[in-house]
């Protein structure tokens, strides 16, 4: 069977957060002993190489960027400076003699050292993460890691802000390395499904991702599956004095018209589409988180709401990397884009929790609030006209119902009649959803919450995910997740609610924008296509 590789490209530093947590719930789910039975074809994602000395690596096959200051102890390299394809910068590598090697914290001292259990001890990463290299578990290919120099994290001088800096940057020599690593990638692929590409789409990283999506649809006829991300908070979210109000608002006004510009290249250049916050608005201010049942996370530390998304891309990409799923990227951007409708919403229902002597048939059957929650920003999916794409992973067939001695009550149900997890999901859907399409893939493996993954689950559920019946004290180590991708009508809300509010933006008050090469008739025909891109979500529905 073809490998059908996927390339995955992570822009930004809050996308790296999200990137991190993929990638380490990729690597420590690997069986090395050969005993487990695995659902998933991990070379979709990851590539075989070799170091100088011979030794085999397995690396994800992935290209990221992020600002100068933001990698801390990750070598440019990735870890693996022997590899025998050291095709990287040189003017990279000059970089990290620098400055002296900042300190890894205690899990990644431990990771390095060989013979200790990083699952049998506690760690305070809470504290420990400042920035996403503090808690990556893999390591990454020589090519993979790519240092914006022009731009330094966390320099409020002179900030990476604005959409057309990274469009500019695209076209600069960057762009040519960056592209050039692209074609590498693709060229060690037999039968490649796609790219699918996560960043940040508030500030500077939006228009270099832009400029990287047009150059893949100029070059390569595979479809492009991308998540355009906004973090769950920003350092100005919460101002004390009107001088840092004023301030806040400006970088609020500069987010939203970045925003913008991206929805509106990507419904050009993007086959589909995923915009992805754990606020509840996204902009002006992300909003209230969004809530899961069983977690506390806090939004203001990126470790936490990353790995939100993280397991909600995990998730959802089972749907093409399942060895037994006929499903592909390009199906599933076919599927969900119909008349045009590029941009579709994403929900997380995580843990799925069912209780210890509960039967999901039970579950279904007596719940009378929606089974996941939207991630996707302004964003209320519709329970009714839409077609959805949902991933359930994690319940045991023994969960579905009782057996026929013990059935009692649960044999009156129709339900009752299915006879496994994915026919009981699609009935549900079929009688939740009305006038709706839904496809369901089940998976039996459920998500892994190995160290680094946050601890922040409340203390009522047993190790599996599942609530307690008693008061025993466990610590959990996977759980049942769903999440789904949706499309429909209801989507025309949110691209309403961004056209509203930057069309009340005044391109004369856009002054870094305007410094930066953007035109006001460039902004407005960018504003006016926004608005044309919404009339697709707005004809008769038709299944």
């Amino acid at each position: 069977m073809a490998t059908r590789e996927i390339l995955t490209l992570q822009f930004g530093h809050y996308s790296n957060y999200v990137g991190a947590h993929f990638w380490n719930i990729q690597e420590l789910s690997f069986d090395y002993t050969g005993l487990k039975k695995t659902e998933v074809n991990h070379d979709i994602l990851y590539r075989e190489g070799e170091t100088g000395n011979g030794e085999t690596t397995y690396t994800p096959r992935l290209l990221l960027a992020d600002l100068k200051g933001s990698l801390k102890s990750l070598p440019v390299s990735g870890g693996l400076p022997e590899d025998n394809e050291q095709d990287h910068f040189e003017w990279e590598t000059v970089e990290k003699v620098e400055e002296p090697a900042p300190q890894k914290n205690q899990y990644l001292a431990d990771i390095d050292s060989e013979g200790v259990a990083v699952e049998e001890k506690s760690y305070n990463l809470e504290e420990d993460v400042k920035t996403w290299t503090d808690y990556i578990y893999p390591r990454l290919h020589s090519r993979s890691v790519n240092v914006v120099r022009e731009y330094s994290h966390g320099d409020e001088n002179k900030s990476f802000d604005i959409f057309n800096s990274g469009s500019a940057l695209w076209k600069q020599d960057f762009g040519d390395t960056f592209s050039d690593g692209i074609r590498k990638y693709v060229e060690e692929c037999d039968s490649m499904q796609g790219f699918q590409i996560n960043f940040d789409c508030t500030d500077g990283f939006a228009g270099l991702a832009m400029g990287c999506i047009e150059h893949l649809t100029d070059e390569y006829s595979k479809p492009i599956l991308a998540y355009p991300i906004i973090a769950s908070h920003f350092p100005d979210n919460n101002p004390n004095t009107q001088e840092e109000r004023d301030k806040s608002n400006i970088k609020d006004s500069t987010r939203l018209v970045n925003l913008a510009l991206s929805l509106q290249e990507l419904s050009e250049h993007a086959t589909l589409f995923v915009p992805l916050c754990t606020g509840e608005k996204g902009w002006r201010k992300p909003g209230s988180p969004r809530h899961f049942e069983h977690i506390n996370y806090n939004p203001q530390l990126y470790y936490h709401s990353s790995a939100l998304l993280a397991s909600a891309l995990d998730t959802l990409s089972q749907k093409y990397r399942h060895k037994n799923n006929i499903y592909t990227m390009s199906d599933i951007c076919a599927d969900m884009t119909g008349y045009g409708r590029k941009m579709a919403a994403a929900s997380l229902g995580m843990p799925f929790a069912l209780n210890e002597s509960q039967y999901l048939i039970e579950y279904l059957n007596n719940t009378t609030r929606p089974i996941y929650t939207s991630i996707t920003p302004s964003c209320k999916i519709a329970s009714d006209k839409l077609f959805q794409l949902i991933t359930v992973r994690g319940i045991p067939e023994s969960y579905l119902k009782a057996p026929p001695k013990e059935a009692k009550e649960q044999m009156n149900l129709p339900a009752y009649r299915c006879n496994s997890v994915k026919e009981m999901f699609e009935l549900y859907f079929q009688a939740s959803n009305f006038l709706s399409a839904t496809n369901v893939t089940v998976c039996g493996k459920a998500l892994e919450l190995k160290t680094p993954y946050p601890q922040f689950f409340s203390d009522n559920l047993d190790k599996y995910g599942f609530v307690k019946n008693d008061n025993s004290k466990e610590r959990i180590e996977s759980c049942a997740v769903l999440a789904g991708y949706h499309n429909g009508n209801f989507m025309t809300d949110m691209i309403e609610k961004v056209h509203r509010e930057v069309s009340r933006i005044k391109f004369a008050k856009l002054h870094k924008f305007s410094e930066e090469g953007l035109e006001a008739a460039d902004y407005q025909e960018s504003l006016d296509k926004l608005a044309e891109f919404k009339d697709n979500y707005e004809d008769d529905f038709e299944l």
